[in-house]
């Protein structure tokens, strides 16, 4: 395997790779940088494009075998300095990666429920709700052009490794319910109102999906109109809602409940 050395932390790979950190850059470049080990051997296995891969002495020796399987041909050595420009973990294991955006190819289920993401601010509560996703078996999270960004580090790193499994779309979360009732599923809004029902009356078995919305106003007026009912979490008295990602978990899981004796054990 041929590496290039690298030791300026003013190296112009490395202040571009930094770059990846700004939205703007990464999707100008359609490119994200993932760290540590198991991102990148998920990326791997998942057919992810590695652009460049960054690592210290002590990682190539580590895992050099992994970062040749990758066949990536742009490998750079860098002293433990210029990793620490680099990294953004709090106990970084030498590995750094650009990768290009990414379609997570999950064969299509007919009887998978789907998530709808309306303008979902926080990055990690985005990671969180994909990395569920993956668990209990979503079909597709459809994110809203108004929330985070889906390859925001903060993002990645939460989403442990689902980035590469779980498919998703973006688009404005109305257009995701109004395509999504055109071809026969029955949407949700998780929201309070006045005719939502409880999760638990709700005929789950189907072709369905549901609304989840942004951490502090909740499914926009326009995208809950859009959808053929409102859905809540029962809670006990006094609770007056969970946050975002625990509420999509909750929900995906009672979606998941009556899909579980297909799953394989």
């Amino acid at each position: 395997m041929k590496t290039e050395r690298i030791t300026s932390r003013k190296n112009p790979a490395v202040a571009e790779a930094t770059k990846l950190s700004d939205r703007r850059f990464r999707e100008e470049r359609r490119e994200f940088f993932i760290e540590g080990i198991k991102l990148f051997c998920e990326a791997v296995g998942a057919g992810a494009q590695i652009k460049r891969v960054f690592v210290t002495d002590a990682a190539l020796e580590k895992y050099g075998d992994m970062i040749e399987r990758s066949g990536c041909g742009s490998v750079y050595c860098v002293t433990d300095e210029v990793y620490e420009k680099l990294t953004v973990e709090r106990a970084p294991q030498g590995i750094f990666a650009v990768v290009g955006y990414f379609d997570a190819q999950k064969p299509a289920d007919e009887n998978a429920f789907l998530l709808v993401l309306d303008g979902v601010a926080d990055p990690g509560n985005l990671g969180t709700i994909i990395r569920c996703a993956d668990a209990f078996g979503c079909g597709r999270v459809l994110i809203g052009d108004n929330g985070v960004d889906l390859y925001n580090p903060k993002t990645v790193r939460a989403a442990m490794g689902s980035l590469f499994r779980v498919r998703t779309e973006r688009r404005a979360a109305a257009e995701s319910v109004r395509m999504l009732e055109d071809d026969g599923y029955a949407v949700y809004a998780a929201t309070l109102d006045k005719n939502s029902r409880d999760l638990r009356e709700v005929d789950v078995s189907g072709k369905v999906a549901f609304v989840i919305g942004n951490e502090g106003h909740g499914v926009s007026e326009d995208v809950a109109a859009a959808c053929g009912g409102s859905v809540i979490i029962p809670m006990t008295p006094g609770a007056e809602s969970l946050n975002a990602a625990v509420a999509a978990s909750v929900i995906m899981w009672e979606a998941a409940r009556v899909r579980i004796n297909k799953w394989e054990r």
